[in-house]
C-alpha cells in the first residue's frame, strides 16, 4: 500500500528531554519521572487512507525504516489506530503509510510521536475533538501523551511515567536555540537502561528540582541545567552509549547530554554555525575512531506537536 499523493501529510516530531530525573520506582513497576520535553523539527511523515472495511494496515518506508521497527500490530502507530476504532471513535479502518526519518532506540520518541500523529489525524478524519486522542495515548507509552497534550507549543513538563503533562508556552529565546544531535549506529534498550538503575518497587529517591522554564535561561545556565538521570545507567549497560560519552568528553563537549534512555546525545547552541561546527567535529572523530553514526543533525524547536504539513513542507 502506498498512500495517494492527495492524502493529508502529518509531521511527527522528535523530542528531547532537556531534564530527566528518576525519582523512584512505583509499586506498579513503572519509574516515577520528572522531565521537560521539547519537540524538534526532525520529523517522521504519516499519511492515512481511510477504508470502509474494518482493520488497520501499515507500510514503512524512509531512511530510518529498519528491521528494528515492526510493520505489524506491535507498532505503536498500528496500536494507536486500533485503540481509536476499538474506542468507538470512528467506523471502518485505515491504511497507514509511515515514512521513518527518526532512528529507533535513540531516546527521540519516534514511535510515540507516530502514535500521536495517527490518533490526531484520525480525530481530524472522523470529526472528533483532539482531546479524544488523549485517553488512547495514555495506554500506549510514556511519551505519547506529551505529543498530543502539548501540541500547541511542543514544550512541556512531564511527571509520573511522563503521562502527566503540563504544557508550556515557548519562550522568545526558543527562536535562538539550536540543537546538535548525534546517534551511534547501535541503539540502547530502554528496558535494560531502567533495569540497570536497580530500584526496588516502592522505593523513592530525593525530590525533583523545582520545575523551571529551562529553555528561557541564558545559554550558559541552560547548559548547566541539562541533566539526565538515566545517562550513567545507559553508559554502564550500552557500549555504544559509553563510547559516545567518551568521544564527546574527549573533544570538549562535556555539556552534551543523553536524551531519554538513549542512545542519541545532544548539545544546545545559540547559533547554527556553532552547532554545525561541533557536530562536524563529532562526525570526524567518530569516523577516525571507527565508531559509525546512524544520524547527525542540527535541529530547532518545532513549535508544536504532530500537525498537518504546511504547503512548503510537502515534498
Amino acid at each position: 500500500m502506498s498512500a495517494p499523493a492527495g492524502a493529508p501529510l502529518w509531521l511527527a516530531p522528535a523530542k528531547l528531554n532537556l531534564r530527566l530525573e528518576v525519582l523512584g520506582r512505583r509499586a506498579d513497576g513503572y519509574h516515577e519521572l520528572a522531565t521537560t520535553f521539547l519537540a524538534l523539527d526532525w520529523c517522521d511523515r504519516v499519511r492515512l487512507v481511510p477504508r470502509s472495511r474494518p482493520g488497520v494496515g501499515l507500510v514503512l518506508s524512509g531512511p530510518a525504516a529498519s528491521a528494528d521497527i515492526p510493520a505489524d500490530p506491535t507498532n505503536l502507530a498500528w496500536r494507536a489506530a486500533e485503540a481509536f476504532f476499538e474506542g468507538g471513535l470512528g467506523g471502518g479502518g485505515v491504511e497507514i503509510a509511515l515514512e521513518k526519518h527518526l532512528p529507533s532506540k535513540a531516546g527521540l520518541g519516534g514511535g510515540s510521536a507516530d502514535a500521536a500523529a495517527v490518533l490526531l489525524a484520525l480525530c481530524a478524519l472522523h470529526g472528533q475533538p483532539e482531546q479524544a486522542a488523549l485517553a488512547p495515548l495514555a495506554g500506549l507509552g510514556s511519551d505519547t501523551v506529551f505529543f498530543a497534550a502539548a501540541r500547541a507549543s511542543g514544550y512541556a513538563h512531564g511527571r509520573g511515567r511522563g503521562e502527566r503533562v503540563e504544557p508550556l508556552p515557548l519562550p522568545p529565546s526558543a527562536s535562538r536555540r539550536w540543537f546538535a544531535l548525534a546517534m551511534p549506529a547501535e541503539g540502547a534498550s530502554t528496558q535494560a537502561v531502567y533495569g540497570r538503575l536497580g530500584l526496588e518497587a516502592g522505593s523513592f529517591l530525593e525530590r525533583a528540582a523545582p520545575a523551571q522554564d529551562w529553555l528561557a535561561l541564558p545559554l550558559p545556565e541552560l547548559r548547566a541545567q541539562l541533566f539526565n538521570g538515566l545517562e550513567q545507567a545507559a553508559v554502564e549497560c550500552a557500549a555504544s552509549v559509553a563510547r559516545m560519552r567518551s568521544l564527546l568528553d574527549g573533544i570538549g563537549l562535556q555539556h552534551w547530554r543523553l536524551t531519554g534512555s538513549g542512545a542519541a546525545f545532544f548539545g544546545v547552541y545559540a547559533e547554527p554555525q556553532e552547532a554545525e561546527l561541533d557536530l562536524q567535529s563529532v562526525v570526524r572523530t567518530a569516523r577516525a575512531l571507527g565508531q559509525p553514526l546512524s544520524a547527525a543533525r542540527v535541529c530547532r524547536p518545532f513549535g508544536s506537536g504532530p500537525r498537518p504539513a504546511r504547503p512548503a513542507e510537502v515534498p
